[in-house]
């Protein structure tokens, strides 16, 4: 019976996993039977943009989908809540027998199920008003840009239209910062993609702050964005927390951007480790798929890097920012004088090698506060990605007749590292000065002397507050590490045999480049002791292909009853492995301290004896376990069971006596106190099974609290009356209390 019943344990929550609404991609074989007017769909500036980049307005990709096949899913589906026309594909809300029903349907080419959970890429926000006596009418986040280039020239974006897909905006309707674009009307279209209305004007702070950084100016009349005179496009794709439908909003709102003249599209979004791999990060998500789309179509599209540099579980990017088309965009300290990454962007490279991120701008930076009319300083590379795209608007208006795709490379070009590059800062923090003609040629600060077993790179000169940027490039154009130096006076000297054949040095200092092949007897690549992204030359594939390691602390009370009614109690320490997002496998190991305790009166007894019988068990236990995360809450549901060995068993019995009379009458108070020590392995039992179950909360995915409860199947007593007068009833199988779940 024990055993069916750990079955139907298991068996339980694998059908609760299989039976509860999923979100999928539903992808159509054809686009049969529709028409599709460009000069009716596209807004002219569309249009115009469409015919300038050489694009197809005709193409297959801008065809609606075929409203037979949509109500025909629907008939399966619980709600269809998005569609792509440039993947013909819609997304539905459905359970897995339905969706197999649905993959069955002649017209569907296949359903996947969406696996993909949206973060918003911002770190913290410190709500506090931000104090500047500067008279500059740039803030230092555009000061790094040389933005004051783009000033002097009148160059403010306009002419470029952008598009900012975020989780909301509230008070951009009434906010000073936006008062400019109200009065000139230059927010012209808003969409909400989750509620299907036009309203974008509430729920999340974010985006507030992000559109700020592309077009906002604070009380002091400076800037916080390059961009103030484009034109916006709002539009909301994102809920928080929602696991699994923004991939299809924002590929909904990509192309909504795309029909109404977008030029660029600021993405502060991402979609990365609550449920992918970092393997997944190559470029081939859905949304990366939509991305490059966009760019095919003409959109530049900058994307935050995200803020994962400081997790040691995931060392490469997000999508859409691994999409080989956008330009990906990574944080560096909000510091003019001292050039260092910020601890929270996150390293590239993509999953398959490519250079990312592409470029890197402040990861801190001055904002809107979206809770009153006032500014506040906000971290994270949400804010680095719409301080870049403010940039690209005016750089693409220095350049018209360019292409996204173009623009991109300029971008890039225009970088204070490039053509040097590395995983953590790409091609450096783009500058004005590029696209004004006021960029002057770099002076050669450094020389590279080939010695007999190295090379040596000389300083001519140090200049203070300057590091260099050192990179050993493998035939492939992948790095096999890079790092950042102070120089010394008496050089820096890299050993041929610590990279071997083949290998390309490059160096980049006070804005100069230069770089020499390296030749030598071979060895591996150890420069990078000052960057973990390196790993000796391999791209490190953090958990990797599923199992996370996690520590837990239990702490639960064995349930009392009329004969155990001491303080009972139970404390385990250990370690599990589990694999898998949404749904997951685990197993467990773990210390496990047990407590009983009961009290009660040896009945017939010349002396009245109060007894406390006490038991301890010290249990080696492992677990098997099953974990349903319901992300829409951050809710964790486990059901498992448990078996260990007691490692250390001990009975104690103590005796309170105080003697009486014939007639039952106590003479005097307690006269003394005996106490027993019993044979541990005749009492207590030396094995222990049973099962578990448990609900936590998560936060940040890197600690979960929630409340725990077991059962036990097998007994605790041995041998039933094994003292006289102790309990020969066995404790409560039942114990709850409370778990801590920790993350590496």
């Amino acid at each position: 019976m024990r055993k069916n019943l750990i079955i139907a344990v298991f068996a339980l929550v694998s059908t609760v996993a299989m039976a509860q609404e999923k979100c999928f991609w539903v992808f159509f074989t054809d686009k049969n039977d529709t028409q599709f007017d460009p000069y009716s769909y596209f807004d002219a500036k569309a249009i115009e943009r469409y015919n300038q980049c050489g694009a197809d307005l005709y193409d297959i990709s801008n065809y609606p989908l075929n409203d037979s096949y949509i109500n025909a899913v629907n008939t399966y589906s619980t709600e269809v809540f998005g569609e792509s026309r440039w993947l013909n594909a819609i997304g539905v809300e459905a359970t897995d027998d339905n969706a197999n029903r649905i993959a069955q349907l002649p017209f569907v080419a296949r359903v996947q199920e969406i696996v993909s959970s949206g973060t918003m890429a911002r770190v913290k926000t410190e709500f506090k008003e931000t104090e500047d006596d500067k008279n500059e009418i740039l803030t230092d986040q555009l000061i790094r840009f040389g933005g004051q280039h783009f000033i002097d020239k009148g160059i403010d974006g306009k002419g470029l239209r952008i598009c900012v897909m975020d989780g909301g905006f509230p008070k951009v309707n009434t906010h000073p910062a936006f008062q400019h674009l109200r009065d000139n009307h230059q927010i012209l279209k808003t969409y909400n993609f989750p509620n299907k209305i036009e309203d974008v004007y509430g729920w999340s702070t974010h985006g507030t702050m992000v559109l700020s950084c592309i077009a906002g100016i604070n009380d002091k009349g400076q800037k916080l964005g390059l961009a103030t005179g484009a034109e916006f496009l709002l539009a909301r794709t994102e809920i928080d927390p929602e696991p699994f439908k923004e991939e299809v909003w924002w590929a909904q709102g990509a192309e909504w951007a795309d029909k109404n003249g977008a030029d660029i599209i600021n993405s502060s979004l991402g979609y990365g480790k609550d449920r992918h791999w970092t393997k997944d990060m190559d470029g081939t998500s859905y949304v990366a798929k939509a991305a490059n789309k966009a760019v095919e179509k003409g959109i530049l599209i900058c994307n935050s890097a995200g803020n994962e540099g400081d997790d040691n579980r995931w060392m490469t990017i997000i999508t859409p920012a691994d999409a080989e088309n956008v330009l990906c965009v990574g944080g560096i300290n909000a510091d003019l004088e001292k050039y260092i990454h910020i601890g929270f962007s996150s390293y590239g490279p993509s999953a398959d090698k490519r250079l990312k991120p592409n470029v890197v701008a402040f990861g801190q930076a001055s904002v809107a506060n979206p809770s009153n009319d006032k500014f506040t300083d906000a971290f994270g590379t949400s804010f680095a990605s719409p301080l870049t795209a403010g940039f690209c608007a005016c750089a693409w208006q220095t350049m018209r007749n360019k292409t996204a795709l173009q623009m991109k490379a300029e971008i890039e070009k225009s970088a204070d590292l490039y053509p040097y590059f590395d995983y953590a800062y790409g091609y450096g923090v783009p500058q004005a000065a590029y696209f004004t003609g006021d960029l002057m040629p770099a002076e050669r600060s450094f020389n590279l002397v080939q010695e007999k077993d190295g090379v040596r790179i000389v300083f001519p000169k140090i200049i203070d507050k300057q590091y260099t940027f050192i990179n050993v490039e493998g035939a492939d154009g992948v790095l096999l590490g890079y790092y950042q130096v102070a120089p010394d006076s008496t050089g820096i000297y890299l050993k041929n045999k610590d990279f071997g054949e083949g290998k390309k040095l490059n160096v980049s200092y006070n804005g100069f480049y230069d770089s020499c092949p390296i030749s030598g007897m071979g060895g591996d690549v150890n420069l990078l002791a000052n960057n973990r992204n390196s790993q000796n030359g391999t791209f490190k594939k953090v958990d990797a292909e599923g199992w996370q390691k996690t520590t837990y602390f239990q702490y639960d009370y064995n349930l009392p009853d009329a004969t155990w009614n001491g303080f009972n109690r139970h404390f385990t320490f250990g370690r599990r492995w589990m694999y898998g997002k949404s749904y997951k496998i685990g197993m467990g190991l773990g210390l496990d301290w047990n407590r009983f305790v009961a009290k009660g009166q040896i009945p017939g007894a010349m002396e009245i004896a109060d007894r406390e019988t006490t038991m301890r068990q010290m249990q080696l236990r492992g677990e098997l376990l099953q974990r349903v995360v319901i992300r829409l809450w951050g809710i964790n549901w486990d059901l498992g069971v448990y078996g260990g060995i007691n490692a250390l068993r001990r009975v104690k019995v103590v005796d309170n006596m105080k003697w009486q009379d014939p007639e039952g009458n106590p003479i005097q108070p307690y006269k003394s106190k005996v106490t027993s020590y019993y044979n541990h392995c005749r009492a207590m039992n030396l094995f222990e099974y049973g099962v578990t179950t448990r609900i936590s909360y998560s936060i940040a995915n890197l600690v979960n609290i929630g409340v725990y409860g077991s059962y036990r199947l097998s007994p605790v007593i041995t041998k039933e009356d094994f003292l006289l007068g102790s309990p020969s009833n066995q404790p409560s199988p039942w114990s709850v209390g409370i778990e801590i779940e920790v993350a590496p």
